[in-house]
This record gives structure tokens, sequence and C-alpha cells, in this order.
């Protein structure tokens, strides 16, 4: 197997980091979002987005940009046009494309983030839907990206997700962030956030989906079978449309090893979080590793986020410590730090 990194390049690009997130926009080309690992407080850790084609000689194969400034960063790609976009949780947003890479403006500094009693709204994810790449925010806000430097809050197209009449009286606690974001096309959009709340998009307004939970609810999925399935915070899943749903598999995940990325894939949802991949029994109504149905599964170090490819044809998966592929046909290793010890 030709090796994506040698030892050079993996000591100069990723040494001494951690993978946070990954994105495949398609065949052969990959972003990744890593932290540096620090042990020491006296300054921020480095954050370093890493854009890969393997198409090309290794001599070229990699464009690496570093920013001091992104806190809790989320990754996504795009083919219209073509290019990686990342965005922290106060805005910062960072691109890279075949003519230029590095940081924009904030989107606090494009537009009018106020959310209630004038505090700026921070972004939860920023994801691909229906092709174009959203951030999410608190307060129901959704940013539709439309070029650099430039995002739309869809509120001020009358597109946005209504807040409840007594939002101003709310303990301060309850900030209603939006977590995931995923859609069958432009017309069929579905967001969901904390405390059960769910929200279909029809073309023209947006729609609240009652669910009998009000679980926080942290990752969404439009599979390819005509079905919603939403995860909650325990890794529980549903699965149905507007106000038809039923809980299809029970999940007691740990913690901080919850689902954070779940994807319709070869006729299978994939759910993937720090704690690695899992995957539903639908016999037992269960949650289950992935591994006691792919043999081949990558283990929790080498996986955990997850992004398709635009075609849908390749499922990439990224962990602390390196990064895996699903053809269709099966699991590989892309590069592991094991590799390189």
């Amino acid at each position: 197997m030709n090796h994506i990194f040698d030892n050079a390049t993996w000591n100069e690009f990723v040494s001494g980091y951690t993978i946070i997130d990954c994105a495949i926009p398609k065949k052969n080309s990959f972003g990744f979002l890593l932290v540096e690992e620090k042990t020491e407080r006296d300054t921020l850790p480095m954050t370093r987005f890493i854009n890969m084609s393997l198409d090309r000689p290794i001599n070229q194969r990699f464009a690496v940009y570093v920013s001091t400034r992104f806190k809790f960063s989320s990754i996504a790609a795009s083919m219209a046009p073509p290019e990686y976009v990342a965005v922290d949780t106060i805005s910062q947003v960072y691109s890279a494309n075949a003519l230029k890479k590095g940081m924009e403006l904030p989107i606090e500094e494009v537009l009018d983030m106020d959310t209630i009693d004038g505090k700026i709204g921070i972004i939860t994810k920023v994801v691909r839907a229906a092709g174009k790449i959203y951030a999410l925010g608190d307060y129901r806000r959704i940013y539709r990206r439309s070029g650099p430097d430039t995002w739309i809050e869809l509120g001020t197209e009358n597109k946005g997700v209504p807040l409840p009449a007594d939002v101003a009286s709310l303990p301060a606690w309850v900030t209603l962030h939006f977590k995931d974001m995923s859609a069958f096309s432009e017309d069929d959009m579905y967001v969901v956030g904390d405390r059960g709340d769910i929200w279909r998009f029809d073309g023209r307004k947006w729609r609240n989906c009652p669910i009998p939970t009000d679980s926080d609810l942290l990752t969404v999925c439009c599979a390819s079978n005509g079905l919603v399935y939403i995860s909650e915070k325990n890794g529980s899943v549903w699965a149905g449309r507007e106000d038809r749903w039923e809980r299809v598999a029970e999940a007691d995940i740990a913690p901080g090893y919850h689902p954070v990325d779940s994807f319709w894939f070869n006729d299978r949802l994939y759910l993937g979080g720090f704690g690695g991949l899992w995957t539903i029994d639908e016999q037992r109504k269960v949650v289950i590793p992935l591994g006691e149905v792919e043999p081949d599964a990558p283990k929790a170090p080498t996986s955990g986020r997850l992004d398709v490819s635009l075609d849908g044809k390749f499922l990439l998966t990224s962990g602390p410590y390196g990064a895996c592929l699903h053809d269709g046909t099966g699991w590989r290793q892309l590069f592991s730090a094991f590799d390189y010890v």
C-alpha cells in the first residue's frame, strides 16, 4: 500500500497534533482539522488545517494552514464551489480552495449575530446540506454560506426558524442550540437541537416536528431509504418523518462518547463519536458497535468523526490518531499515528 505520509511529512504536519474533524468532497481528496496536544496552559493550542489530494505526488500533496485563534471548530466540504470551510464557536472562518487558503472575516463581522439581550450568538457546527454549507447556531439561528466572506442568516430571507414567544424569559441556560442538519434536497431539510427540538424546511418555511422525547438531539441524517434518523444524547435512535417518529434503537452511551455525526451509507446508518463508530441492530432494536457487523471496522483511535463524499460513494472517518475510508466494499486505513512511532 502506498503511504499517504512519509516520516518527514508526518513529523512536519501531524506529529504533536490530535485530529478532531474531517471532510471528503470526492475520491482521494480529504480535509482534516487538528489541534495541538499541549499540557501547559500558558498559550492556546494551535489549530492546524490540512487539505490533501492523493492524486498528487507527496511533495505537492498537502496544503497546510495554522492558526492560534480557533476554538472548538468543525469542518465541511462542498463542490459548488469546490472548497473546505471550517468555523469555530465564535464564528471565525477558515476556507481553502484551488486558488487560496486562509482566514476570512468572522461571521459576526459579516452580519448581525445578536440574539437575546444583545448577546452575540455562537456556532455549534458547520455542515453540508443539499450541497451547500451552513453554520448552525444558538437561538435557532442558521447561516448559509454563499461565497468568501459572505453568509446569509436565513431569518433575513423570511426563512428563519421561529423562536418561542417567551424566549426572552427563558432561563439563561436555555439557548436553543441547533446541533445538526441534513437534507433530502433544498426543499426538504431537517435540523435538530436541544430538548427534542426538530424542524423541517419545505422550501418556504420551517415547521416544528413533534417527537415524544425531550432529550437533547445531537445528529440527524436524511437517508436514501426515505427516512430521517435522529440520535439522542445517549445514542438512542429515532426514525420517521415530520410528526411521525419511532424509537428504532435504544442505547446508553456514556457522556462524552455520544454520537456527533451520522450518515447513511451502503444501506446502513453509521453513527460516529469520540468512542468510535456504531450502527443499529434492527432486529434487537439497539445501537451496537460497528465491529459487531463489520469485522474490518476501524478502531476508536482512527475513527469517530464522519463525512460522506458528495457522490455518496465514499465514507471517511477520522479519530484522534488516524483516518480510514470505506469505498463501498470495505474499510481501509488511510493513516495511523502508530505507524510513525
